[in-house]
């Protein structure tokens, strides 16, 4: 059964990993969404996802294009609620409040469900784990007082290291974690139990 691990974002982190397999043996790489809004980066990421499911080959001088899709796909769940926060901003008035939100928390859900149309256009099964739940999977901790987002992304990167995973950088580190915490999800489980 092969897994593929995805940490989306405008730089999707992504990582193959076979259980039972050698943990040096996962695969990992980043797809960059192009676009200048939201929904062209959507349709970037959608377009190379569906490449990653393609291995191109040349044999006997021609090239061969091989589907290589994964048995089940695991996604950091993006967060489930906008947060609204205030700001103020100068205008000719003088300082003014507003309420406002995060526009990257919409695009990021945005990313997401393209991403998961394409997986479920290929009829894979696929699962979203909340980040507190595949970290406490493979770094041991899910929640830790004090971890900002740099701390989270350095601490995926050197568990990588110690487990002698090849990874350029965090993007990719994480969704080595989300791929591995990918086996634990209750989706996983049944699929191999249908597969017994």
């Amino acid at each position: 059964m092969l897994i593929l691990g995805l940490d989306i974002a405008t730089t999707t982190g992504f990582a193959w990993y076979e259980p039972g397999s050698s943990l040096a043996s996962i695969k990992t790489g980043t797809i960059k969404a192009e676009g200048d809004n939201a929904e062209e980066k959507a349709a970037s990421l959608a377009v190379q996802l569906r490449e990653l499911f393609y291995e191109t080959r040349t044999v006997d001088g021609r090239l061969e294009r091989n589907l290589i899709k994964p048995d089940f796909v695991a996604i950091e769940q993006p967060m489930r609620n906008v947060k609204s926060f205030r700001k103020v901003r100068q205008d000719l008035a003088g300082a003014v409040e507003e309420a406002t939100i995060n526009p990257n928390a919409l695009q990021l859900e945005g990313l997401v469900c393209a991403a998961v149309a394409i997986i479920a256009a290929y009829r894979i099964p696929w699962e979203t784990i909340p980040a507190a739940t595949w970290r406490k999977h493979f770094l041991g901790m899910g929640r830790n007082p004090g971890f900002d987002r740099a701390a989270w992304k350095r601490a995926a990167v050197e568990r990588c290291r110690a487990f002698k995973i090849a990874v350029k950088n965090s993007d990719a580190a994480e969704a080595v974690g989300i791929s591995i915490a990918g086996e634990a999800t209750q989706t996983y489980r049944m699929m191999m139990a249908r597969a017994a």
